[in-house]
């Protein structure tokens, strides 16, 4: 069986170019300057989060990953091929997917568009199921593993339990978060809820599921909702979490879960550079 994992890295890391820059970290700056976030060299083995991942979806059964990028992706040409050097590996199943700015804000049209422009790229995963992820989270074999072998509805979310992610009630309302009914299907997906709502998301058996961007989606079908996906009013973007609420509007209970109860590495701020010590 062929599986197809399409990975979004097109932003930069100018959060934490701006910390580091706080931190009166010169060194650390330079490390960060001008690259992606997936790309910076991480741990002892300075292997970056992008190659972790990647390793990490053919553990998991993923055959072929498409890497959506700025239009400006020499960076990550040049990465491929230090992967096939370093890791053993065979880059010629990485390939890449240009995300164009959007003509009139000059600025990528965000999750949605990316997927969309992927999609235009590679018509093909138009007749297939193919699994979406983060490219500055370092998703494990395990939770890879269950989109891999994901069937029984046409698109599924891969959710966190918030508990094993260790994140203040804070921070889990600044993530979107899914209601589901008694076969796990999902009813309702909230992008930053209050936090005095969130015991209501918790399920029967009191886990609270946060989406982080990991999900397995039917290439047919998903295109269209990613085609009529609105921009934000506010974030001036098309979200993910739209696009699969446009998918369960036309057909309810497509969507299921599946539920990990594990930390999830990732590279939001500075600080968690310092957790990747291999």
């Amino acid at each position: 069986m062929n599986t197809t994992l399409v990975i979004m890295a097109g932003g930069r890391s100018s959060r934490m170019k701006k910390s580091a820059h706080q931190l009166g970290d010169h060194d650390l700056e330079a490390q960060v300057q001008g690259l992606h976030k997936s790309l910076i060299p991480l741990g002892k083995t300075k292997r970056p989060l992008l190659s972790r991942l990647c390793l990490e979806a053919f553990k998991a059964g993923v055959t072929e990953i498409i890497v959506v990028t700025s239009p400006e992706n020499e960076a990550f040409l040049d990465w491929r091929i230090s992967f096939e050097k370093n890791e053993s590996a065979s880059a010629h199943l990485i390939h890449f997917a240009p995300q164009a700015p959007d003509a009139l804000s000059g600025k990528p049209l965000g999750t949605a568009d990316a997927i969309f422009q992927a999609i235009q790229h590679y018509p093909k995963l138009k007749e297939q199921r193919f699994i979406i992820a983060n490219g500055d989270n370092l998703y494990s074999a395990t939770a890879l593993g269950k989109a891999v072998h994901h069937s029984h509805t046409p698109h599924a979310l891969i959710a966190y339990e918030a508990s094993a992610l260790g994140f203040s009630e804070e921070r889990i309302s600044s993530f979107a978060l899914i209601r589901t009914d008694q076969n796990r299907r999902v009813v309702e997906i909230v992008e930053k809820p209050a936090v005095e709502t969130l015991d209501s998301f918790r399920d029967t058996d009191g886990n609270l599921m946060v989406s982080m961007n990991l999900s397995v989606v039917e290439g047919g079908s998903f295109a269209r909702a990613l085609e009529q996906c609105p921009i934000h009013p506010d974030r001036k973007e098309k979200e993910l979490p739209e696009a699969f609420r446009l998918a369960l509007k036309e057909e309810p209970s497509s969507v299921s879960v599946h539920l990990v109860h594990e930390k999830l590495p990732d590279l939001t701020s500075i600080t968690d550079l310092d957790s990747f010590t291999e």
